[in-house]
């Protein structure tokens, strides 16, 4: 028409319009950008096998339920995994190296098959289940319980204690009932003729009522050491010095073993 002009007046609000086929609905449709001018992709984009792809960092990438990852070389740095990951490991064994000193909680009824000549460390208090029929092949080592006290409860073996003259001094009673051998050791530590003690074992039931063992008395003079024991047996045992005519002192221990 006449006065129209051929070109157009202001270039940059020239716009032109492009048209695709769409592939699901089979039609031809425009095609459209976002607010930035890029065009908006979606849907599924085919790899060929082998193909890598490089992630920016902080990038995520949402797996659908089910999804099989089969190999993964380094993870740098774990986050919150929210799918399931699947690790195939082909043909080799899946191995998983402990540090010493590990702890692993395994649930109750839980198997744990080790190899022969494994070693087990388990905590205090730990209890080991053993099925039926099971077989134990091995050594039990069993050390002896020692005891060695004062006979007359001094803080360590062997305290010197003071026996006046005819005074009745009693040693400690002793449970002798779960003991395979016991006996006292006694030294008169006296130095005159006149320190000679003597004394005699007694047993009882219930560390209340005594009767005397065998009913021998024993001389031990000054300067003289011995070992006294019992002949007959009930629960509890100890000895009775009787001073002699000048104050002495003595010195005695109990040992036993089982």
């Amino acid at each position: 028409m006449p006065g129209m002009p051929i070109f157009q007046e202001s270039p940059s609000q020239l716009k032109s319009q492009v048209y695709v086929y769409d592939t699901d609905t089979e039609d031809i449709v425009a095609l459209t950008v976002d607010s930035t001018g890029s065009i908006s992709v979606t849907g599924e984009v085919g790899l060929a096998s082998g193909t890598e792809v490089a992630l920016a960092a902080g990038s995520e990438v949402a797996l659908a339920a089910g999804t099989d990852i089969d190999t993964v070389s380094t993870v740098t740095t774990l986050g919150t995994v929210t799918n399931d990951v699947k690790v195939v490991n082909g043909t080799t064994g899946l191995t998983v190296g402990l540090a010493s000193g590990s702890e692993v909680a395994l649930a109750s009824g839980t198997e744990v098959g080790l190899a022969s000549g494994a070693q087990v460390a388990l905590a205090a208090g730990s209890e080991v289940a053993l099925a039926a029929s099971s077989n134990i092949i091995g050594k039990v080592e069993n050390e002896l319980v020692f005891t060695n006290v004062d006979s007359f409860g001094g803080a360590t073996p062997l305290t010197s204690k003071t026996v006046a003259t005819l005074a009745t001094v009693e040693s400690d009673a002793q449970d002798i009932s779960q003991e395979s051998s016991y006996n006292w050791f006694i030294q008169n530590e006296g130095t005159l003729v006149t320190q000679t003690i003597t004394l005699i074992v007694e047993i009882s039931p219930d560390g209340t009522n005594w009767i005397s063992d065998t009913g021998t008395i024993i001389s031990l003079a000054n300067g003289v050491g011995k070992m006294i024991t019992v002949t007959n047996f009930l629960k509890y045992a100890r000895f009775v010095i009787t001073g002699g005519a000048a104050d002495t002192s003595v010195i005695s221990c109990f040992q036993a073993q089982h």
